[in-house]
């Protein structure tokens, strides 16, 4: 009897609440087999029946209401939280939230319930999706085994051998970044932790360390191929397309889009003109931050990586005491995780190509085997590869034993459990203004009166500024990249370049962020691995991010927008024009 009233009493709590659709009929509460259920209004989809409706890559692509200005609720909300409250992951929530409420006529029960029963749940439930996480997943474990074995550490000590002046040793500081490229927050922490008495010891300022590792860290990862963020830019990507109605592989669109990314660029090339050029702009070009002593170290003989022993352990990432550094623990899994992914691709893009009919079927060429392939299956092959790789290196080395190993896996997963959450949320956030129908609003509304070559920098311009704000480079690709698609598409009349322009300038411009903001993860951690302080190491990056971001609007963004000269161009009379100014107005 208790049971049967406290069901009446929710059957009528329910009714009394109004669970409607936005557009048709209020959702019932029905009983089945003795067991509450909500049936959805009919415009939107059960989960469990949910194919196109819900499907979080994009959702629906066309909303079933017209909701014309307030469709841009959902991306406002979430850029003035993220702005506001320095939270990324909360941003995306209310966005996501602030969109369910106008889907479903302002009932905030109803609109919480689906934030998360449907958006949420279906941004998984979506095979796409879920290869992504597990390739991200896979992958931050793998990394989190490599750093606990001292792979890294050991690079660090073999490039230590050739730092005989402060120039050598910023370059082999640079050389290192570049072999950690897998990830931002283990080239920052490596690179930094292991040169920084090293580099000190011949005279290069901390606030000169902490500028390159930070730069290099975060602009090497953004763009590689294999990468912790290269799972949510393809992710990112994946959804754009779907939205938009193309079938090209999101992983290639990703690369293609590299050359499209002027900021990074950029500021990747800026960095080396003043190493070498021993001339520094802003604060760096102060006496006080000069090299002091460029000497030669003493003539004693150094030790190889392998004879080095680890002493002492800090956090549960750092190698075990009396760990012998060896290099091979870090080039063999990534090794291992690159040569998997291309040759996965090219396996499987050959067997789908000799698999279509005679009529139908390309000569097999690499671009058509490349075009054909699954990039996210032979990426899940690849990290899945790297880490029984790192795991069977460290057994047989009797490194770690086989639960030190799985310890130190689950967490270099935890490392990017935050940045997998981020793209659930911005894949749903996604579906939602997709089912708003906010980007094709946009579109329409913006079609006849904004010139076609302003977009990109328009698009750069926000992720600049978004992801400086929130001190999150995902935070700032999610809010803008679901919006980017359609307007792109609609602008550029279905051209490639230009779709792939715009998603360049949201994949570059959102760099900046990470690379000078106050408030960023790797600003923060930048600080920590160099013991600079944190005014300081801000003060001196700042100048040369700005002098980057302005050289890529002034020869990237605007004028290859305008379709005057191409990206490979643009990025020679850049990095001339920044080369040019280091040596006119450097100290």
């Amino acid at each position: 009897p208790t049971c049967r009233v406290m069901r009446a009493a929710l059957l009528a709590l329910v009714a009394a609440a109004g669970w409607a659709g936005a557009t048709h009929a209020p959702a019932r509460p029905v009983l089945v087999h003795s067991r509450l259920e909500i049936q959805p209004p009919s415009h939107i989809a059960a989960p469990e029946t949910a194919s196109a409706a819900l499907r979080l890559r994009g959702g629906t692509g066309a909303a079933t209401a017209s909701y014309g200005v307030l469709s841009l609720l959902p991306p406002v909300v979430a850029l003035i939280a993220s702005i506001a409250l320095k939270q990324v992951i909360v941003a995306l929530l209310l966005g996501v939230f602030s969109g369910c409420l106008l889907l479903n006529r302002g009932n905030p029960l109803l609109a919480s319930a689906r934030t998360f029963d449907s958006y949420f749940v279906d941004a998984l439930a979506d095979r796409g999706h879920a290869g992504v996480v597990l390739f991200t997943l896979l992958l931050g474990g793998t990394i989190g085994l490599v750093q606990k074995s001292g792979g890294g550490l050991a690079l660090a000590t073999l490039l230590r051998g050739f730092m005989t002046s402060a120039t050598s040793a910023l370059a082999s500081c640079m050389a290192l970044c570049s072999l950690v490229f897998f990830d931002d927050y283990s080239s920052v922490l490596i690179v930094g932790n292991s040169m920084r008495t090293a580099v000190k010891a011949l005279g290069v300022p901390v606030e000169r360390l902490a500028l390159l590792i930070h730069t290099f860290g975060v602009v090497l990862a953004s763009i590689s191929p294999i990468s912790s963020w290269a799972g949510l830019q393809i992710g990112y990507v994946a959804s754009v397309l779907q939205t938009v109605g193309l079938t090209d592989d999101p992983f290639l669109t990703v690369l293609a889009s590299v050359k499209y990314r002027f900021f990074p660029l950029f500021m990747l090339a800026l960095v080396p003109i003043t190493v070498f050029s021993g001339k520094d702009i802003g604060p760096l070009s102060r006496p006080e931050f000069k090299s002091t002593a460029p000497r030669r170290p003493r003539a004693t003989p150094q030790p190889s990586a392998s004879d080095v022993v680890v002493d002492t352990a800090g956090g549960p990432l750092d190698p075990k005491p009396g760990t012998r550094l060896r290099p091979v623990n870090a080039l063999v899994p990534f090794g291992t995780i690159v040569a998997v992914t291309f040759g996965g691709m090219i396996v499987d893009g050959a067997a789908k190509v000799q698999a279509m009919q005679a009529s139908a079927r390309p000569p097999l060429s690499l671009v058509s085997i490349l075009s054909h392939s699954d990039s996210i299956t032979a990426l899940i092959w690849a990290s899945a590869a790297g880490w029984l790789v790192s795991l069977a290196l460290v057994l047989v080395q009797q490194m770690l034993s086989l639960g030190e190993a799985m310890s130190a896996w689950g967490e270099g997963l935890k490392e990017v459990l935050e940045p997998t959450v981020v793209l659930l949320l911005a894949w749903a956030l996604g579906a939602v203004i997709a089912d708003l129908g906010t980007a094709t609003f946009l579109a329409t509304s913006l079609r006849a009166g904004l010139p076609r070559w302003s977009l990109p920098t328009l698009v750069a311009l926000l992720s600049h500024l978004i992801s400086f704000a929130s001190g999150s480079s995902f935070g700032a690709m999610g809010i803008v990249l679901p919006l980017v698609g359609p307007l792109a598409h609609a602008l550029g009349n279905g051209d490639r370049a230009y779709l792939l322009h715009c998603i360049g300038a949201a994949l570059g411009g959102a760099t900046f962020g990470n690379v000078c903001s106050p408030i960023s993860d790797t600003t923060i951690l930048s600080v920590l691995a160099t013991k600079c302080d944190l005014q300081a190491h801000v003060a001196t990056i700042t100048p040369y991010a700005l002098l980057a971001a302005a050289t890529a609007f002034l020869f990237g963004e605007v004028p290859v927008g305008a379709g005057l000269y191409g990206p490979a161009a643009g990025l020679l009379l850049g990095t001339g024009a920044m080369a040019g100014f280091v040596r006119a107005f450097g100290k």
